[in-house]
């Protein structure tokens, strides 16, 4: 054999392991961008930055969860009863609000459009860049464009780590439940010990924060958001503000960031509480006052336990905490007049 027939064979067939590959994979489809399973295969979840997108694209769902992992927590079928309907989870853990931008496009597109998003706001949230991730997010599988789909098809770490996974899965009768999936409290993570453990308490700064800065960073961030707001005319968007512990709050207290982050709470009400298929939700009645005391509800400063974010949906289902035009000025006051006023050396104790 010559060296250029050798070549042409070599060639076809690698071309031809390459069509085999990418229609195994199209077939296969571990990542739901085409379609949901065939030949009887059960869905098997994967990462959530990588599960996410092909799950909005082709799930059937009537509502959907986005944010990060205060979000985590909640099971679908507990937001079942609070909105009717389907529910799916579209959480990314450390994920912000130029990441939510890609999975609430994918929803404005489909046809059937999702009827309620539930949404955690928190102050950190509007700490990130509106421009640059925080964690690389796999852009291709959000988009449109076919041809960066060979990101996809030929991506032998998908297929190693999601596709064989998914087989594997199936033939083994191993599937996950994705009811559950991916919640962090499995029953024992949140304690005092584990919040204290995880606290690295600052020093105290007498620095005056930039506020106007800071609501600037809101704001483009909102800039992001708002458009589908507008847009997306039958969702109705529910967003609710995390309920942080004290231990959070002891951080701002000890580096002058309490008027910051109040400015930035009404803020966040001035822009949200305009919008008809907008509502908000913030707590700051006695019972909730005293789970964000209570450090055996935390797992770190900020992250609550399961229990807690089933007792957010059930004050979502009562419209209990709803914030408008005309309270949130009251609601922030109480909850700040709280926060300035509580004694944080209890919290070590």
């Amino acid at each position: 054999m010559n060296s250029k027939r050798f070549i042409r064979l070599s060639l076809c067939l690698t071309l031809v392991l390459l069509l085999l590959v990418g229609t195994i994979q199209v077939m296969i489809d571990p990542l739901y961008q085409y379609h949901e399973p065939w030949f009887g295969l059960e869905f098997v979840i994967a990462d959530e930055r990588y599960i996410d997108a092909g799950v909005a694209k082709n799930a059937s769902f009537n509502n959907a969860v986005v944010g990060n992992s205060m979000s985590e927590n909640f099971v679908p079928s507990d937001v079942n009863s609070t909105f009717g309907g389907e529910s799916v989870s579209l959480v990314m853990y450390g994920s912000y609000m130029l990441d939510w931008s890609y999975i609430l496009d994918i929803l404005n597109k489909k046809e059937d459009q999702v009827e309620n998003l539930l949404i955690n706001l928190d102050p950190y949230v509007f700490t990130a860049s509106p421009t640059k991730f925080e964690h690389d997010l796999p852009t291709y599988l959000y988009d449109d464009n076919v041809i960066n789909d060979v990101n996809y098809w030929f991506n032998f770490s998908i297929i190693n780590q999601y596709t064989i996974r998914m087989l594997q899965k199936n033939k083994n009768h191993s599937i996950p439940d994705k009811n559950t999936f991916f919640m962090w409290d499995d029953g024992s993570a949140c304690s005092k010990e584990n919040a204290l453990k995880a606290y690295n308490r600052p020093d105290i700064s007498n620095e005056t924060p930039d506020i106007d800065d800071y609501i600037q960073n809101i704001d483009a961030s909102f800039d992001l958001l708002i458009p589908f707001i507008e847009e997306m005319k039958g969702t109705h968007f529910t967003f609710f503000v995390s309920p942080f512990s004290m231990l959070y709050w002891d951080g701002e207290n000890r580096t002058n960031g309490i008027q910051k982050q109040k400015a930035g709470y009404l803020e966040m009400c001035r822009v949200l509480t305009g919008y008809e298929n907008v509502s908000l939700y913030m707590w700051t009645d006695e019972e909730m006052l005293e789970i964000m005391s209570d450090l055996d509800n935390y797992r770190d400063e900020t992250h609550y336990s399961a229990e807690i974010s089933k007792l957010l949906l059930e004050r979502i289902a009562e419209k209990r905490g709803l914030i408008t035009k005309e309270n949130n000025q009251q609601e922030v006051d109480k909850l700040f007049v709280y926060i300035e006023a509580f004694d944080y050396e209890l919290l070590f104790k």
